[in-house]
């Protein structure tokens, strides 16, 4: 597809790389409980990619080869952040329970299963339902590489700092991937911006919730986004999506970030400065 060069991104593609990181030292940096917490919520998010592609390889989508292949890779890559940030919690005193991954998939929103149902049939009634799996790709990559940026600029462990640039690095690939097919397929189609634009106006919200839960989103919303400055990097990065047809009214992210962080200061007043390093002792894990 003109403007993205798939075969580049299958040769660059692959695990986040993290064999020359020095755990000692990451283990020595440390987390505070604020970081512990967001990278629970990532990890648990990243690591459960594959529930998410349940929806997106469906229907017409099978038979698209680019498609195929992207989503091989991109499942893969998005594991392999959750594995990276279990085992950044794990050395610093945060492992996860050995049921973990179970009881995240078993809490699952009962909204995103309803979605997946819903979505997984309309893929198969017409090819053009496949330019609403794109945006709503497109959105929450964006999203989550604005994350992870955040958390490098504000962590004081440096090992966390280099991960999160590299995941940032492909997730803004993924992003790129998602943005040109979405604007290939709605270009001149008012079906798939019908469609598109239905699906994101009624559907759409920040990922992540009803896997790692509607609280610990607020959390992370109001303690990497705390302030204008800070969502005005989100709205800068959810820009192209404007750009796509009949989506110039679109700002979800950034508001609905806004609201989120608003939920929690209202709950639990307004979060305390970022955490000065360092921490002395690795917490234990949560029970």
């Amino acid at each position: 597809m003109a403007g993205f060069d798939i075969k580049r991104f299958l040769e660059l593609a692959g695990a986040v790389k993290t064999d020359d990181l020095d755990w000692d030292a990451c283990a020595k940096a440390g987390l505070t409980p604020h970081e512990a917490r967001i990278l629970r919520y990532m990890a648990d998010t990243e690591s459960h990619t594959i529930l998410y592609m349940r929806d997106l390889l469906a229907g017409h989508s099978t038979r698209d080869p680019a498609i195929t292949a992207f989503l091989s890779v991109w499942v893969y890559e998005e594991l392999c952040h959750g594995r990276a940030l279990s085992k950044v919690l794990e050395v610093c005193g945060y492992p996860e329970a050995e049921d973990h991954y179970t009881q995240v998939t078993t809490g699952s929103s009962m909204r995103e299963l309803m979605e997946a149902v819903l979505s997984h049939g309309a893929a198969y009634l017409t090819p053009k339902f496949i330019a609403v799996h794109m945006t709503w790709g497109a959105i929450n990559e964006a999203a989550a590489a604005v994350a992870y940026q955040r958390l490098e600029k504000l962590t004081a462990n440096p090992v966390l700092a280099t991960l999160c640039n590299r995941m940032a690095r492909q997730e803004r690939r993924h992003f790129s991937f998602y943005y040109h097919q979405a604007k290939a397929r709605m270009e001149g189609d008012r079906v798939a911006q019908f469609l598109t634009y239905t699906a994101i106006k009624r559907f759409w919200t920040l990922v992540g919730s009803g896997v790692a839960g509607d609280d610990n989103l607020a959390f992370v919303a109001a303690h990497l986004f705390p302030d204008e400055a800070s969502l005005a990097i989100l709205d800068k990065a959810e820009k192209p999506i404007r750009d796509l047809p009949r989506l110039d009214w679109f700002h979800g992210v950034t508001e609905g970030t806004r609201a989120k962080a608003a939920e929690w200061r209202a709950a639990n007043g307004e979060p305390a400065a970022w955490p000065a390093p360092p921490v002395l002792e690795p917490q234990a894990a949560a029970s």
